[in-house]
């Protein structure tokens, strides 16, 4: 799901990291220019009378900064923090945009910078210091520039290979969505390695003048329109520091990880705990409750121990399930380091984790304190409640998750011929519903 900006992500991309530049001629460019993860995308930025696609190799490791979200497009606000200090509308001229961001880069030793539309693109900004030219080939051009409208406009001539028989490639455009697709679900884009010792977050609770307008308001509506020039400013001082403590610092904990740990335990697992208590389910509504029963318990299995039972209070006891939530929030945070071992950025992170895990414990917890004892007696008369009051704490938590990375897909699934998008810009148009994405047939399938 493609959304506005929020970060600012130091990464690294380690030697002998390939990537590609499409352009008219032979030559490699001595001015901040625009670089390619996959031929793909490259490929659809050679046009002309010679076109060309550069293969480069990175000489030595990296130091580039992320603009997260569709920065590229729609969130261009941390990009204009770092030129101007303060979050700034319009558009910039390309070589400007290139030629600001690495004038600030090379104060802070950054090489480089990512972005992101339908595919992640590398602003080099010394393409003699950072890469090795591999080769420079002159390749075959595609059939679609001899349209009128394809990228970058109008029509351009088209040279055939001597000898050649038959179609040359077609629909460049759509195979820069098809390569894109390649990277957006975990482990994500593994060329480019997150330094989260560094990472730097707007949802950052001393970020107070984002507050309000966040307030209610689905993830995808949140933006950087209302940030004060004060906290843009502080943000910009912490990044800042950041990039000024040593690359190879931090505390070691592998924070992807982590975070990826708890969505993959839990994203799938609420998923199906939903659809359970639904109104589609085919069961009655004790067979519902007692299935929905099972899958909670199974969640908060780790955590329970032989003591945590009600006792003969029985459900009338509010705070038997305690213990419980209390190792269930922590489990993945208490063996991490203390405070004094972190940067202030993990201090954040580890804030983040922590709070996610406890609205998740606290609602299976009070989840399972609904059903705990429907098997019991005349207890199953109330299932159709039960499964009610199920079904909204799920719900509630859900929508407070929000992660989209897991629960926004197509449905159906999409065929083997078919690509799962969102439609933000390029080839299938923009403005589509970005809950609800479609799925719309690959090129030359």
């Amino acid at each position: 799901m493609c959304l506005p900006g929020h970060s600012f992500a130091p990464c690294t991309i380690p030697v002998g990291t390939v990537f590609y530049h499409g352009r008219g001629d032979e030559y490699v460019p001595t001015v901040p220019e625009w670089l390619a993860f996959d031929f793909e995308h490259s490929y659809f930025f050679a046009f002309g009378r010679t076109p060309h696609v550069l293969t480069l190799s990175t000489k030595r490791a990296l130091r580039i900064l992320d603009f997260d979200g569709l920065s590229a497009h729609l969130s261009p606000e941390t990009q204009s923090i770092i030129m101007f200090g303060e979050v700034r509308y319009g558009e910039i001229p390309t070589l400007e945009l290139g030629a600001r961001l690495c004038a600030w880069g090379a104060k802070h030793g950054i090489d480089g910078f990512i972005r992101m539309e339908e595919h992640f693109e590398l602003i080099a900004c010394d393409f003699a210091a950072s890469f090795e030219l591999l080769s420079s080939l002159r390749i075959i051009p595609q059939d679609e520039r001899t349209k009128d409208g394809g990228f970058p406009g109008g029509k351009f001539p088209v040279t055939r290979p001597a000898g050649w028989v038959g179609s040359l490639p077609t629909d460049s455009r759509y195979e820069v969505d098809v390569a894109g697709k390649w990277h957006d679900r975990a482990p994500g884009e593994t060329r480019v390695r997150v330094q989260y010792d560094k990472f730097v977050s707007f949802y950052d609770p001393a970020v107070t003048s984002l507050v309000d307008s966040r307030r209610g308001k689905p993830r995808e509506e949140h933006n950087l329109k209302p940030l004060s020039k004060a906290d843009a400013q502080t943000k910009l001082a912490e990044l800042e520091a950041a990039l000024a403590r040593p690359w190879d610092g931090g505390s070691g904990v592998d924070w992807a990880s982590v975070v990826h740990v708890v969505v993959e335990r839990y994203g799938e697992r609420l998923e199906v705990l939903a659809h359970t208590l639904s109104s589609s389910s085919s069961f009655s509504a004790y067979e519902t409750a007692y299935k929905a029963r099972q899958q909670v318990l199974i969640m908060l299995t780790p955590h329970f121990t032989t003591s945590d039972t009600p006792g003969t209070e029985g459900v009338a006891n509010k705070t038997w399930l305690t213990p419980v939530v209390g190792r269930c929030a922590t489990t993945h945070t208490r063996g991490l380091p203390a405070d004094a071992l972190l940067t202030p950025q993990e201090v954040l992170i580890r804030g983040a984790v922590e709070g996610v895990m406890q609205q998740i414990c606290r609602r299976l917890a009070r989840m399972f304190a609904l059903v705990y004892d429907i098997e019991v007696g005349d207890n199953h008369l109330n299932a159709s409640s039960v499964v009610g009051a199920m079904e909204g704490e799920v719900r509630e938590l859900m929508t407070w998750l929000d992660w989209t990375q897991v629960w926004v897909k197509c449905r159906p699934a999409c065929t083997t011929e078919e690509l799962c998008l969102i439609p933000n810009r390029g080839p299938w148009g923009g403005g589509g519903d970005r809950r609800n994405p479609k799925c719309v047939r690959k090129p030359n399938a």
